[in-house]
């Protein structure tokens, strides 16, 4: 889980917001510095000019980062005047230019420029020292990509983002530690790109996105964190904490591809998705760390020439959601895993390659899972070293070089909901396991209940359609008979127990 590049992206986007400050010009240069070194990014001046009530501020340069991936970004001049009422209005040269660069996974250098657009944009701020209010209106912001270089050589990369009618507000308490809040509403987020790579295969996009909406709060501490995109770790247990929360109304985006595939042979294809709405929140403290995501309905849809048929699917509705605990202690601590997919449908293309003959119900499919329970945290979970290992244990034969002690020590587990419904099918289950006094979950206490209704069914089909053979059947209504009990017309029940001893029995007979 690597928060440098969320960091990085929050700093990123207050660039184009006004600087945290007091209701003088210049008090609100001072602060826009001061809070960008507070997240570790650095920011010059090549001049500074005033004349009356208006700061005039020339050749700023703003840098940040980690080796993995810095951003330097220079403004070529930021107005910052005095419009009486206490106020002060900020606006930004209508384009700035900057560069992504560092050394991807794999080791190699990279370099990506990138250019925003800000044309008739402008920010007001109110308020007292301690506590300013911003109002942001930005037209139109465009960011345009035109290449990324890699090794010293230059790949082409037309891609454009473009941002329409942004508007919301930033609101800055100072003291210890300082707090930030935001609610920023845009109209249409749109988006295109035409990459063709070395070897000539060719990929266009274009999309769109309505109604983006984005808002949060984060707490800084005031010493401890010259750069929490090195030790985010460090940044939590000085009491850094932040919240976003992300919506957006409908989403469409269309693709065509063309190139070789392995044997050198043409292919082409294209390919659309359409979604209704998505929202995303996350939480960060050393209280913990949290991810939820929500989708409303979407269609998928790829034809392509090397494909015998073309893939299409659509979903009602999906949500995630995940909740850890973020810093070692000897005290169990709460987590949650939960997941949930309704009202999942293919295409009849995907269908009749393994049923032809309409032999299975296509009524759409739905899981849910819903995990709770504690775990102890034996090591931060943002500990540098912690994620050393992480990192370095998912590098092909990097296994021997990282540690293989996970940071989490599961306590107990409760299986509030594991539910899935497909195929005529329906299989429910639900317990609790512990670990023992003297053990660990290897060898959980506990006890499973789970449901079956039209498994055996399901299975009759699959073996008339041929994707079962008949024996392998008969050893799949063997293995359930063993762990499964009948309760009625095709509908089967299991009961396992787990005991402290270490045996386990299924429906009261002991298999271990």
């Amino acid at each position: 889980m690597n928060l440098r590049l969320t960091s990085s992206a929050l700093a990123l986007a207050a660039m184009t917001a006004p600087a945290f400050a007091d209701v003088t010009p210049e008090q609100v240069w001072q602060s826009w510095v001061e809070y960008y070194q507070s997240v570790g990014y650095s920011v010059s001046e090549g001049k500074r000019e005033a004349a009356g009530d208006t700061l005039t501020v020339s050749e700023i340069t703003v840098k940040g980062g980690t080796p993995e991936g810095r951003v330097d970004l220079t403004i070529p001049q930021i107005v910052l005047s005095d419009i009486g009422d206490g106020k002060v209005r900020t606006v930004y040269a209508d384009q700035m230019t900057g560069q992504v660069h560092g050394v991807n996974p794999e080791g190699t250098e990279y370099a990506l420029p990138f250019t925003i657009d800000l044309p008739g944009n402008t920010a007001v701020t109110s308020g007292a020292i301690e506590d300013m209010t911003h109002e942001l209106n930005y037209p139109t912001i465009d960011i345009t990509l035109s290449s990324i270089t890699t090794e010293d050589k230059e790949t082409k990369l037309p891609v454009k983002i473009g941002l329409a009618d942004s508007v919301g507000t930033m609101h800055f308490v100072a003291g210890t530690p300082a707090k930030y809040d935001y609610d920023v509403k845009t109209g249409k987020v749109t988006f295109t790109g035409d990459i063709t790579s070395e070897d000539d295969a060719n990929v266009k996009f274009d999309g769109s996105i309505e109604g983006v909406a984005t808002s949060g709060d984060m707490v800084v501490p005031a010493d401890g964190i010259a750069d929490i995109s090195k030790d985010m770790n460090a940044a939590l247990k000085a009491g850094l904490a932040m919240n976003g929360l992300a919506k957006a109304g409908a989403l469409a985006v269309s693709f065509e591809f063309s190139g070789t595939d392995e044997y050198d042979q043409p292919t082409s294809g294209s390919g659309k998705y359409d979604g209704k709405g998505l929202d995303f929140s996350f939480s960060l403290s050393s209280e913990g760390v949290s991810y939820q995501t929500g989708t409303d309905a979407n269609t998928f849809e790829l034809a392509s020439s090397n494909l015998p048929f073309p893939i299409n699917y659509a979903i009602e509705s999906s949500s995630f959601d995940v909740q850890l605990p973020a810093m070692k202690s000897d005290e169990a601590q709460p987590f949650k895993f939960t997941y949930s997919l309704t009202g999942l449908t293919l295409g009849d293309a995907i269908w009749n390659l393994f049923d032809a003959q309409g032999q299975l119900p296509r009524d759409p499919a739905t899981l849910d899972i819903d995990v709770t329970g504690t775990m102890k945290v034996i090591k931060d979970l943002f500990d540098p070293a912690t994620m050393a290992d992480a990192d370095t244990s998912s590098d092909e034969g990097a296994g021997d070089m990282a540690s293989d002690e996970p940071p989490f020590e599961p306590i107990d587990l409760t299986i509030n909901q594991v539910a899935l419904n497909a195929l005529g099918a329906k299989i429910h289950a639900e317990g609790a396991l512990k670990a023992p006094e003297s053990g660990d979950m290897t060898t959980p206490v506990g006890e499973l209940n789970a449901s079956y209704e039209g498994v055996n069914g399901l299975i009759d089909k699959l073996s008339t359609i041929g994707l079962i053979p008949e024996d392998q059947a008969m050893s799949v209504r063997m293995m359930m008979a063993m762990f499964a009990k009948p309760v009625g017309d095709d509908k089967l029940e299991t009961k396992l127990e787990f005991k402290e001893d270490g045996s386990i029995f299924a429906n009261g007979q002991q298999i271990k």
